[in-house]
């Protein structure tokens, strides 16, 4: 062969190699959306969802507490922490009374099994109701733990999912996860 065809064939196969990197590229750029909304932004669409779930799920023997106390990023009863002003406005409308976990109290020694949470203002029994740290799955679907808690023997808990559908997030308790009622 000579140098010149060397050269050619050198080219050609660069060439190649760019287009196929090129192409590459642009239909992995194809498959993202075109104006992303960050997932951090979606996180209080997500909250607002599923505390709304929650705020709806049967537990048994219901005990109509006046007071629900919100906690996000939960790790337990003994973790809390409050979510944004912002998310507790999304709540105006509500039957019951909204706290930020910070103004309730988990008591260490309750009087019942019933009576573990209690509004700070009031002193009146509450709900914790928990979401934990968001999963993300995809761009479309999250898997989250769900709590309400108002005692030892008065619990309802699962892992949920969470899947975004015609611009909203719709939850559900998620496929084979345990669900724990007490």
């Amino acid at each position: 062969m000579t140098k010149v065809r060397i050269h050619c064939l050198e080219a050609i196969f660069t060439a190649v190699i760019l287009a196929a990197c090129l192409l590459f590229s642009f239909s992995f750029a194809q498959n993202r959306s075109a104006d992303p909304v960050p997932r951090r932004a979606q996180e209080e669409d997500i909250h607002e969802a599923v505390f709304l779930y929650l705020f709806e799920i049967g537990t048994g023997p219901d005990p109509d507490y006046s007071f629900y106390c919100l906690s996000v990023d939960s790790d337990g009863p003994q973790a809390l922490h409050d979510p944004s002003d912002a998310l507790l406005k999304c709540f105006p409308r509500m039957h019951r009374t909204i706290r930020k976990a910070s103004e309730c109290e988990v008591l260490k020694k309750a009087k019942n099994f019933a009576n573990a949470v209690k509004d700070k203002q009031s002193g009146q029994p509450a709900w914790m109701i928990s979401v934990g740290s968001i999963d993300w799955v995809n761009d479309h679907e999250v898997r989250v733990g769900g709590t309400r808690y108002c005692g030892g023997l008065c619990m309802w808990s699962t892992v949920l999912k969470v899947t975004l559908k015609d611009a909203k997030w719709r939850v559900a308790i998620a496929p084979d996860a345990p669900l724990f009622v007490s």
